[in-house]
């Protein structure tokens, strides 16, 4: 899995006879994430792009389904040639996932381009299961990205197999869940409804 990030904030402008300073607090850069042939990938968008649909967000050059967990179950996106033929108004918004896999029989590169989603806020429904990511494309442990962990049951999807991880009480039964840029995983939430924020400042 190669995961490649380009971050570029940008930039001052002149404006009036006083010279005055304005200042774009805007972070934009690209994400890559391989879908390798015949495995299916659960993967996120990292990145705001326009409205966040599939056809906004998702960019790729042949042929791949993607799965959306929409209201307990599946519903795809299909490309062929690097273009939809279903499914590309469904929204990826940043801190949501879905299943990828190539069906051309090639390993798959896709790219995430747009702005960083500074001050996302990602909404854990409570007492259900739901598919999430990082808003932010930062990846470490769910505890150094700040997840509000409570009671609950982290499955992320690993070579064709799911590995759960418990915390009870706030703290962790397993070890903390380790997750990289762009990747989702499923929340089993034993608690109430909650939001996962990020402290997050730019320089």
């Amino acid at each position: 899995m190669r995961t490649n990030a380009l971050l570029l904030a940008v930039a001052l402008a002149a404006v009036g006879a006083a010279q005055a300073q304005v200042v774009s607090a805007n972070i934009v850069g690209y994400v890559n994430r391989t879908v390798p042939n015949g495995k299916y990938v659960l993967i996120s968008n990292p990145l705001n792009n326009g409205g966040n649909t599939v056809d906004e967000v998702v960019k790729i050059s042949g042929d791949m389904v993607l799965y959306h967990f929409i209201n307990g179950g599946y519903v795809p996106s299909t490309f062929l040639g690097g273009s939809t033929i279903e499914g590309g108004d469904i929204v990826v918004a940043p801190g949501g996932g879905f299943f990828a896999q190539s069906t051309d029989g090639t390993d798959q590169k896709v790219t995430f381009v747009g702005e960083v989603a500074i001050g996302a806020v990602v909404a854990i429904a409570g007492h259900g299961i739901s598919l999430h990511s990082s808003a932010l494309p930062q990846a470490g442990t769910l505890d150094t990205l700040e997840y509000p962990v409570g009671d609950e049951t982290v499955y992320q999807f690993v070579n064709g197999a799911y590995a759960g991880s418990l915390s009870l009480g706030g703290s962790w039964i397993d070890p903390s869940p380790t997750v990289a840029v762009a990747d989702a995983f499923f929340i089993v939430n034993d608690g109430d409804a909650k939001n996962w924020t990020r402290s997050f400042k730019i320089n």
